[in-house]
């Protein structure tokens, strides 16, 4: 019998997701997508083509699926989510979620997915939407190992470059691990917009530093290089929108305030963050952090 499959969420990862899915997952029915905003679901089902089925409701959506993958806007999504899915019957069923949340929510919401008779795998990624697009996702399934085998097919080569597989580990692990990278990842943009700042303050071209980057330190680096040189991190849609890595953030530094961990360099990059946040809201996009630096510079937040 052949599986079905559903993703929930249509934000930047989870559109590039489903759609490498139903393009390049060798699926035999068309994946069935839900968002809270439909009008969402709908457009992004129809670029997708017959490959894809939007839900009308998050209900049917899991009803009808027997791999039911997640990526959602915050914490609060994922509960709100959850709450309204395990309300219904959902054993024999598994669930793949690649939200970012805490580990401790990991781990609890993992147990009551279990408790109601359903497979649980917690699947934080690394990259951003075109990265998503491209399938260079670095995915990072826990749980046990049975369904993270499950998940398996779907990843190389359909969503992803890389896995770091840790079946066997608590799921709560994707998320510690998820946590720890972001603190790599926001001070990644951090030094990317100091370099480019520094670059206009001493009247060194932007477009050298981008060639520079793309040669040296490819990748992310080079992507956000291009979207802060571009314009784009100034754009009415955000491709991460920055509240949801103020969250993030937030998250990170309990972590470290627990742990009793200084991140002096982290904590610059997140006062970065509520400069942009502050600037351009929480629809603001996280490249943003390049025209709070340009602003403490003496420059005006927009190039």
């Amino acid at each position: 019998m052949a599986l079905q499959l559903a993703f929930l969420g249509m934000g930047g990862i989870g559109r590039a997701m489903s759609k490498n899915l139903a393009l390049q997952g060798n699926l035999k029915a068309p994946i069935i997508i839900w968002n809270r905003t439909l009008a969402r679901a709908i457009d992004h089902s129809n670029q997708v083509g017959s490959n894809a089925l939007v839900a009308e409701s998050i209900q049917e959506a899991v009803f009808k699926s027997d791999i039911i993958w997640s990526s959602l806007g915050s914490q609060e999504a994922v509960l709100q989510c959850f709450d309204t899915i395990l309300k219904e019957n959902v054993k024999g069923k598994l669930f793949v979620e690649c939200s970012t949340i805490t580990p401790e929510v990991t781990d609890d919401l993992s147990q009551r997915v279990i408790e109601a008779g359903a497979e649980f795998v917690a699947m934080p990624v690394f990259g951003e939407p075109s990265m998503a697009n491209a399938a260079l996702l670095t995915c990072l399934p826990a749980g046990p190992a049975e369904p993270v085998k499950r998940v398996l097919p779907f990843l190389m080569g359909v969503v992803c470059r890389a896995v770091i597989d840790l079946s066997g580990e608590p799921p709560g692990t994707a998320s510690h691990l998820k946590l720890v990278g972001n603190v790599l990842i926001l001070q990644m943009i951090e030094s990317v917009a100091e370099a480019h700042v520094l670059a206009e303050k001493t009247n060194l071209a932007a477009k050298h530093v981008h060639s520079m980057i793309s040669s040296v330190f490819p990748g992310p680096f080079a992507i956000y290089s291009n979207r802060m040189t571009s314009g784009n991190y100034c754009a009415p849609e955000p491709l991460i929108a920055i509240g949801m890595i103020k969250e993030v953030a937030d998250h990170v530094n309990n972590l470290a305030k627990q742990s009793g961990t200084e991140l002096g360099a982290y904590k610059i990059a997140c006062r970065h963050v509520d400069m942009a946040k502050k600037h351009a809201g929480v629809a603001g996009d996280v490249a943003g952090i390049y025209g709070a630096v340009r602003v403490e510079s003496g420059l005006s937040f927009e190039n």
